[in-house]
């Protein structure tokens, strides 16, 4: 179910009208349609003093009372957009008490004129054997419609990024991360994995390739607008980190996983489902990593030390599943 949320408030006119929320296809109706069709229903009632909340899906309109569900009607949306919103007046209409009455014409008995009576004449007739009695009618119960599905509370949300190591490996990176958050904005929990590579590590004349993958968790809390969005991330990670030497007489690998902690920001654009981000996520392990060889003079070796340390710039793209 597409969601787009517009929230208007009516004109000032004779009499209050109820403010208005549209969930869905903000257009069709729009809420300047749906006030047009409030004045033609009823131009002179009382209107609620709660807010009305109308969602537009697919073929459907969820039409609900203030902030109680049982208060809420469903009706089939019409093509037609202008039909639509003439539905959700009358409906507004209905809860405020009753539709608006319209003056007509006093009613007209027109005088009965008398017939002579009929003269009787013979009539001859047949009997004819009564009908057999037909069984009476057996009553039954209809069962109640069911309630319309409500709007799921929370959606999910998967996400691709790539991102440029500062501190770690001065490289690129790539990764992918799912989330379940609340449909509008709130606390949620997200699930991320990434491959980062680094630049190569120059040792007593050859190089070392180093890459890391990470795997971790973090809660996270969203801040939905109708455009933008933004959202903050705190949680774990656990590291596989890889070495492989290159240009030597005898070319090693090694490698070593390490745990630590991860904080994400990032906020962006949003169209539908679809959205556009910007990222900083910080990284901290708990243990420092150090890539190191034996040197070719008998009895040195020689090492150097990675950052614990790493800052990662991004952008990604998202979409929603509602």
């Amino acid at each position: 179910m597409g969601v787009v949320a517009l929230t208007a408030a009516f004109a000032a006119s004779a009499h209050a009208q109820p403010s208005v929320v549209v969930h869905g296809d903000a257009a069709c109706p729009s809420v300047d349609m749906i006030r047009t069709a409030l004045t033609a229903a009823r131009p002179d009632g009382e209107w609620p003093q709660q807010t009305v909340t109308v969602e537009v899906a697919a073929d459907r309109l969820f039409l609900t009372l203030g902030e109680a569900p049982a208060v809420r009607r469903e009706l089939p949306a019409d093509r037609d957009c202008a039909v639509r919103a003439q539905s959700v007046a009358l409906v507004i209409a209905a809860w405020s008490g009753d539709l608006g009455s319209r003056p007509t014409d006093s009613p007209v008995l027109p005088a009965a004129r008398l017939a002579p009576a009929p003269v009787p004449t013979p009539v001859l007739t047949v009997a004819r054997p009564a009908p057999e009695p037909r069984p009476a009618p057996v009553s039954t119960v209809a069962k109640p419609a069911p309630e319309p599905t409500p709007p799921p509370r929370h959606v999910l949300e998967a996400d691709a990024a790539a991102f440029y190591s500062l501190l770690w490996g001065h490289g690129f990176g790539a990764g992918l991360d799912v989330a379940r958050t609340p449909r509008d904005g709130g606390l949620g929990v997200r699930l991320l994995g990434a491959y980062q590579s680094a630049r190569d590590v120059a040792l007593e004349g050859g190089t070392n390739q180093v890459v890391r993958l990470l795997v971790g968790a973090a809660a996270t809390y969203h801040l939905q607008r109708r455009y933008v969005f933004a959202s903050g991330d705190v949680g774990l990670v656990g590291t596989f980190t890889r070495a492989q030497g290159s240009g030597y007489e005898t070319n090693g690998s090694a490698s070593v996983t390490n745990l630590g902690g991860v904080v994400d920001v990032r906020g962006g654009l949003r169209r539908g489902r679809a959205r556009l981000w910007l990222s900083v996520r910080g990284l901290r392990l708990v243990h420092a990593e150090t890539v190191t060889i034996q040197s070719s003079s008998p009895g040195v070796a020689h090492s150097t030390a990675l950052s614990a340390w790493d800052v990662q710039l991004g952008v990604g793209l998202g979409f929603r599943f509602e």
